[in-house]
């Protein structure tokens, strides 16, 4: 695999221009296909917090834009990927990254207990177009299975009343006023290592040493040769490799959808595998990643956590990592909808007592 992407390490002081013009030559190459230039100039300008003289310098020097000179519109996931490896320190996405992976800091022993939370989604139709009667439209959303990690649930409601269904797999409801899904679960998680050599080689592979994470539609993480061609290894794309490797090798594999707890309350994937000691040991390579390169102050033990134990900051569904966790179709035709995720830590968190047979999914 040709990786065109130079390896990243981060700068100990802000580089200026040179930072920035660094991360340009090695941005990811979102396909004009899909690509969504609707980020003006000034709100660039606030995202990337670099000043009107350097961004002139990155559209001279190449920064993919449309509009006219002094009006210039951009893709947002260009903007974010050049931020996050420009080494400025003050851009939105390098703050929001350090603030949100600040869990990271913690001892991984903090990654392995239950813990409560207060889940909300909500799936609402996209704008309408036109006049007369909305369309109907079939809705979908991931289960959540937080005892595939040795959690439960505690409660779950579904809406719209009489037209949501809980599904093994899915959450699905037909109408035109969207699914809600809210509830209170519990996650957790267990310390576990890789003991074959052989498959600990291969997950290891695809390192913050070789590679860096980005934000890209999920679209293109799922043309994942193109992806990791150019030095990048989102979870999805990275997943979905690191699978077919495993399976190659003579291990059983898949990959995981799901959500990360508590952070940005993002839509996740990760690798499944079958050990040599029979247990399957959870994979991230992204978070690996993030860790290495975007987390302030990691724990020195936490990319060890990421590579084979279970982690209560992951709420598993039955989806693979190809597999949207939401969607609606109209037509025949599917597409994202427009959704609001929030996951919040409860105040009260899980008694010792409450633990027990955890793992059973007792609570569904």
């Amino acid at each position: 695999m040709n990786i065109e992407a130079k390896p990243w390490t981060r700068p100990a002081a802000p580089r200026g221009l040179e930072g920035w013009l660094d991360s340009l030559r090695d941005l990811l190459v979102i396909p004009p296909e899909l690509r969504d230039e609707w980020v003006e100039r000034d709100a660039a300008l606030e995202l990337l917090q670099c000043g009107p003289e350097i961004l002139d310098e990155l559209l001279r020097a190449g920064l993919p834009h449309g509009g006219t000179p002094g009006a210039e519109r951009f893709d947002r996931f260009d903007l974010v990927n050049l931020a996050l490896y420009s080494g400025s320190g003050t851009s939105v996405p390098e703050k929001t990254m350090r603030y949100a992976l600040r869990w990271m800091h913690a001892d991984p022993e903090a990654l392995f207990r239950p813990q409560r939370w207060n889940y909300s989604v909500a799936l609402t139709p996209p704008a309408a177009h036109g006049e007369g009667e909305p369309e109907r439209t079939d809705w979908n959303l991931a289960t959540p299975h937080p005892e595939l990690s040795g959690g439960w649930t505690e409660s779950l409601s579904i809406g719209p009343e009489g037209a949501a269904t809980l599904g093994e797999k899915d959450i699905t409801a037909s109408g035109t006023s969207g699914l809600t899904a809210s509830g209170v679960l519990v996650t957790s998680g267990e310390r576990r290592e890789i003991v074959s050599e052989k498959l600990r080689a291969i997950v290891t592979s695809y390192g913050p040493d070789r590679f860096r994470w980005g934000r890209m539609p999920e679209e293109l993480q799922w043309r994942k040769d193109e992806v990791l061609a150019q030095g990048y290894a989102p979870c999805i794309s990275v997943c979905l490799e690191l699978a077919e490797r495993c399976r190659e090798a003579g291990f059983e594999a898949r990959t995981r959808r799901g959500w990360i707890m508590g952070m940005l309350d993002l839509a996740h994937s990760w690798l499944e595998v079958v050990d040599e000691d029979g247990l399957v040991k959870n994979v991230d390579p992204a978070f690996v990643i993030l860790a290495d390169h975007h987390a302030e102050a990691p724990h020195p033990d936490i990319a060890q956590a990421f590579t084979g134990s279970l982690l209560n900051r992951l709420l598993p569904t039955e989806h693979h990592a190809d597999e949207p966790v939401n969607g609606y179709r109209r037509g025949g035709l599917f597409a994202h909808p427009r959704h609001q995720t929030d996951i919040q830590l409860s105040a009260e968190q899980p008694a010792p007592r409450e633990t027990a047979g955890a793992g059973n999914g007792s609570g569904n």
